[in-house]
């Protein structure tokens, strides 16, 4: 029994060993975070096929960057009026992406289609006449987007939803949130919503849509003559309504008035709806205010004041969102690729490298764009140098830092915070090496030594990098000096550039090591040079 015994636990013991040489998986295998995601969503699919029946093709996940996709999705959907179940949902690739591993500060939902195709049997009756009116059969939706994200640091969102709809339209909604949270202090169970609006619009482009329903429209409405004074008159009475309907019963004034921000809308629609009629490419719905401010969204007062709205919110029908009229000029971007732009200042020049750099403004090139930043940069601007440095931060991180350094020391907000992103992926010797190069000579002020707060204040410049080139040895010094005379403050400044420096690699301890012997030699030069300690002490 004994032989049996053992002969069985051998075969049990050595099989997955066996298995996994000859490409099985292995237990490891059955337990990477891959499949484990796998399974929750396959579970969570078979609990949404009780409602709706579904099947797919395949699945991948990639948990680097938070994605799950589906490929070869039909659905078929319960309708009412569609007693045989001829309704069918096709997607070629389904795409739900949520916030990438190494992002902990941000919060994101992003659902993508495409390839979308919907049976005209899955359209109620009555608008399944309208889309035949305009020749469609079946509706065909190439890509379908929508996308939440939400920056936890700074309470910012970006909301996008964009949907095309082959031979119709395509319909693109964004949001800019400079702030979006709630406010629970006086009723936590309904929170009121705080939003700050930077910039929204809605655009929507012609397809062919518009020739399509043309001949079912009146006359009036798509002549460009007589059009604006048609649609003037319909919404102006419109919005007249809406105030009189909000207006207290014993108003003395005249109620139906329009606003200021009420007539701008519609003389923005009386200006840009003749020149779509001539030429039915694209219509801009959007907020009317610069994008670099932005306005309190009071939803509160709008429900017992909807002219209000149009006071913050400053709709404008236009015939281009704001980034697309902020295009570069075809002139000014040939001329800044000059080898030497003479006729451009610097504030053009900074113009083109951002819109290189961004893509907004000016087809994305990194190369060119980033040579004009550079430009700047290196001639003391600090909001190129911090362009810069967000253009290179997941390209080339080494020089990122360098310029997020230089953004520092000119107090630029952001670059702090990419130099302690950028440290968590850069070799400690190497930032050292990016610190040592940027601050060059530096003179220290004698001046500094005459009080403690003063020694402290260096020595939190240089470990912050606000307002001071980030130097490691530098805020060693003064900390050094601070801590000998007693400064609590100054021995908790060390502690941290002792554990980074604990923290990093063989490298990086080594290059510390020297570092941080010769701000020690300053330190005993300056302490006993200048008599510190008859200058702090109780001697």
């Amino acid at each position: 029994m004994r032989i049996f015994h053992f002969s069985t636990v051998a075969v049990f013991t050595l099989a997955p060993l066996a298995a996994t040489a000859q490409g099985a998986p292995s237990l490891w295998d059955l337990l990477k975070p891959e499949y484990l995601v796998q399974r929750v969503v396959q579970t969570g699919i078979m609990a949404l096929r009780t409602q709706i029946d579904l099947k797919y093709g395949a699945m991948a996940v990639d948990l680097r960057v938070g994605q799950v996709t589906l490929s070869d999705l039909t659905l078929w959907p319960t309708l009412d009026w569609d007693a045989d179940g001829s309704c069918a949902i096709e997607f070629d690739r389904v795409t739900i992406r949520a916030a990438p591993l190494n992002r902990p500060d941000l919060m994101r939902l992003k659902a993508q289609a495409q390839g979308m195709n919907v049976a005209s049997d899955c359209l109620p009756p009555d608008q399944r006449g309208m889309v035949a009116m305009i020749g469609l059969e079946d509706v065909r939706v190439p890509r379908l987007t929508i996308d939440m994200q939400y920056d936890i640091a700074q309470a910012e969102a970006d909301l996008h939803a964009y949907t095309q709809i082959d031979g119709v339209a395509a319909v693109d909604i964004t949001a800019d949130l400079s702030y979006l949270w709630f406010r629970g202090h006086e009723d936590m169970e309904d929170p009121e919503p705080v939003v700050y609006l930077r910039h929204a619009a809605v655009t929507v482009e012609n397809l062919g849509g518009y020739e399509a329903a043309k001949p079912l429209i009146p006359p009036p409405f798509v002549d460009p003559a007589q059009a604006p004074m048609v649609i003037e008159g319909m919404i102006g009475q419109i919005l007249a309504g809406m105030n009189r309907a909000a207006a207290p019963t014993d108003a003395p004034d005249d109620t139906s008035k329009l606003n200021d921000a009420q007539v701008a809308f519609i003389d923005s629609i009386k200006t840009n709806l003749p020149l779509f009629l001539e030429n039915p490419a694209k219509l801009v719905l959007e907020t009317g205010w610069p994008t670099t401010d932005d306005v309190f969204v009071d939803f509160k007062t709008y429900e017992s004041d909807p002219a209000q709205a149009f006071t913050d919110l400053q709709p404008r029908l236009t015939l281009a969102a704001a980034p697309a009229r902020g295009t570069v000029p075809a002139a000014l971007l040939q001329q800044a690729f000059d080898e030497a732009p003479a006729e451009l200042d610097d504030d053009d020049l900074l113009r083109v490298g951002v819109a290189l750099t961004s893509g907004i403004g000016a087809p994305r090139n990194i190369g060119a764009g980033a040579a004009i930043l550079q430009r700047l940069a290196e001639s003391g601007d600090d909001d190129a140098a911090l362009e810069l440095s967000a253009a290179l931060e997941h390209r080339d991180p080494a020089a990122s830092y360098r310029w997020a350094l230089v953004a520092g020391e000119g107090n630029r907000i952001g670059a702090a915070a990419r130099l302690d992103r950028l440290e968590g992926v850069l070799p400690f010797d190497q930032v050292l090496d990016i610190q040592t190069q940027v601050l060059g000579d530096v003179e220290h002020p004698l001046e500094a030594l005459q009080s403690v707060a003063l020694m402290r204040d260096e020595a939190i410049g240089r470990l912050s990098g606000i307002g001071r080139v980030r130097s490691y040895s530098v805020a060693t010094l003064w900390a050094l000096m601070g801590a000998a005379a007693g400064d609590s403050e100054s021995r908790d400044i060390l502690k941290q550039i002792d554990e980074r420096a604990r923290m990093a690699d063989a490298a990086g301890q080594a290059a510390w090591a020297e570092i941080e012997a010769a701000a020690a030699d300053l330190a005993m030069q300056a302490w006993l040079g200048q008599d510190l300690p008859a200058r702090f002490g109780q001697n």
